[in-house]
């Protein structure tokens, strides 16, 4: 692997070296390591704001769940107008009015305490748990997804930018070229049309050039967006990255430390485990319910008495309060069912995760080594297409060769050294492949 890279540093990057060296540094271009972007990537995405809120969320939500376990207590006032009492016999043949006092005062205070209740609310906050490490998880997969867009972004940049360069090296030699031709038109060697068809390569590479230089601004305004960057910033990769050593690591590894870190699975077994949760709590609706009360009321008039009494009064209780839904003699049974085709649900979707997540690792993998043989082969073909050029152009300024066959030879070169380039970055593109499903990145 570096015995490839000092090659294609050879060939490609010390010229880009030099002319990054030579220039006047841009103030809004800065050289930012892959980890940089990482951690501006994950300080100020919007989605990961967003999942972060979801976390705060779900434990929002075990508070609330826990108040289950204590005491309910209410209150209340009541002031107003009691009207006269209308009494008849059972007739309804004699009628009278008998006088209440009219002025209506009433406080009451109760409280109350759950004692049994089938375990809904050991239940309620177990479930409630497991859905914050869901929320966890997520917010887990969330930052793998937003630093493995990141990278994307950067390498897509990277890849641009070492285009241009290739432009930009052919572009020089093309206009050499093209000077050389038109000095050999003017002593009558060759034709005009030579020189025509020279200027139309010229022309094309300096479109290629602006349309990079397009790319390469969508791009960073594109990563300055996910990263929260001036929107004016012109990102310069590290160039480092490709004299990096990347890990061999066996299939079998990979897949080892992908079932113990990918969110993706841990997500499903924990979708898994409140689906169970959700069993227990169905069969909740079997129990009675068991609680302890106390209340009190003060009050006026008091009119348990003939005539009413204008006076306050209190009443307190306390004792203990069963209740039973009888609906759940022939409800329970059928939540119950739903909730465990919902858990045999849930089991299928952790199998076919972990399935998918298997696809993924062994895509990743054998593409990562797919990029590395490329590149050995985009080396060797570009060693021949630079010697191939050198010959033919040899022969050209010799009038050994005819035009086309330089025009092919300049084509062939520039086509070889985009595949280098290209390969050289998708090698790094892979590795981060596999370090997204393995949940590592």
């Amino acid at each position: 692997m570096k015995t490839h890279f000092k090659i294609l540093a050879t060939l490609l990057l010390f010229t880009t070296a030099q002319r990054i060296s030579s220039q006047e540094i841009n103030p809004q271009d800065k050289v930012l390591s892959m980890e940089q972007v990482f951690d501006l990537a994950a300080k100020n995405s919007e989605q990961l704001k967003i999942a972060s809120k979801g976390t705060e969320l779900a434990h929002q939500k075990i508070e609330i769940v826990k108040l289950g376990q204590l005491p309910a207590l209410n209150t209340g006032i009541n002031y107003g107008y009691v009207s006269n009492s209308e009494i008849w016999d059972p007739s309804f043949k004699n009628h009278q009015t008998a006088p209440i006092p009219h002025n209506l005062t009433q406080v009451s205070l109760q409280a109350s305490e759950v004692l049994f209740k089938g375990g809904e609310i050991k239940n309620n906050i177990q479930r409630a748990r497991l859905e914050e490490q869901t929320s966890a998880l997520t917010l887990e997969k969330s930052i793998v997804d937003v630093k493995f867009a990141a990278a994307a972004k950067y390498l897509e940049i990277y890849r641009a930018i070492n285009q241009k360069q290739v432009y930009l090296n052919n572009l020089a030699l093309a206009q050499e070229r093209l000077k050389n031709i038109i000095a050999m038109q003017k002593q009558g060697m060759i034709t005009n049309n030579d020189v025509l068809r020279n200027k139309l390569i010229v022309s094309d590479l300096e479109l290629a050039i602006r349309k990079t230089d397009n790319s390469i601004e969508i791009l960073n305004r594109q990563l300055n967006i996910l990263t929260g960057m001036d929107e004016h910033f012109m990102l310069q990769p590290d160039t480092s990255l490709l004299q990096k050593s990347y890990s061999d690591d066996s299939i079998d590894i990979l897949l080892r430390e992908t079932y113990s870190s990918n969110q993706e699975l841990k997500i499903a077994h924990t979708e898994n485990d409140i689906a169970q949760t959700n069993i227990k709590l169905s069969a909740t609706d079997k129990y009675p319910e068991l609680s302890i009360f106390a209340a009190s009321n003060f009050q006026r008039p008091y009119v348990n008495a003939i005539p009413a009494l204008d006076i306050y009064y209190n009443v307190w209780q306390a004792g203990v309060s069963l209740k039973y839904n009888i609906g759940s003699i022939y409800q329970a049974p059928r939540k119950t069912k739903a909730a465990e085709i919902i858990y045999e649900q849930a089991k299928q979707k952790e199998t076919l995760t972990r399935q998918q997540v298997d696809v993924s690792v062994h895509t990743a993998y054998i593409r990562y080594h797919e990029a590395k043989d490329d590149l050995k082969t985009y080396t060797a073909d570009l060693e021949s297409a630079v010697e191939n050029y050198r010959i033919v152009e040899k022969k050209y300024f010799n009038q050994l060769s005819l035009l086309t066959d330089m025009i092919d030879a300049t084509n062939i070169k520039i086509e070889a050294e985009l595949k280098v380039t290209n390969a050289q970055i998708e090698i790094i593109y892979a590795w981060y492949q596999i370090l997204k499903v393995t949940g590592k990145i």
